[in-house]
C-alpha cells in the first residue's frame, strides 16, 4: 500500500456508516504501517499528552478516589472538574 492509498483508505473509512470506529481502526493500522515519522502533525504534543493521560487515568487514578487529595497534584489544574 502506498502513502496515497493509505490516506484514501482513511478517507473512505471516515465516510463509512460507523465512521468513527472505522476511522479510528484505520488510523491505528496506518500508524502501525507507516510509523510516526511519515507526516508531522500539528499540535502533536496535545495528542500525546491526552493519550498518556488517558492511560494514566485508566490505571492509576491520578485525580484521586474522591476521599483524599489527588495522587497527581497538577491533575486538577490540567483537567478541572465540577
Amino acid at each position: 500500500m502506498t502513502y496515497v492509498q493509505g490516506w484514501a483508505a482513511l478517507a473512505f473509512a471516515a465516510t463509512a456508516p460507523d465512521g468513527d470506529s472505522v476511522a479510528a481502526a484505520a488510523g491505528a493500522l496506518l500508524g502501525a504501517l507507516y510509523g510516526v515519522d511519515v507526516r508531522p502533525v500539528e499540535l502533536v504534543w496535545v495528542m500525546d499528552t491526552l493519550a498518556r493521560d488517558l492511560v494514566l487515568a485508566d490505571h492509576h487514578q491520578p485525580a484521586g478516589d474522591g476521599y483524599g487529595p489527588p495522587k497527581e497534584p497538577s491533575w486538577w489544574d490540567r483537567y478541572p472538574g465540577w
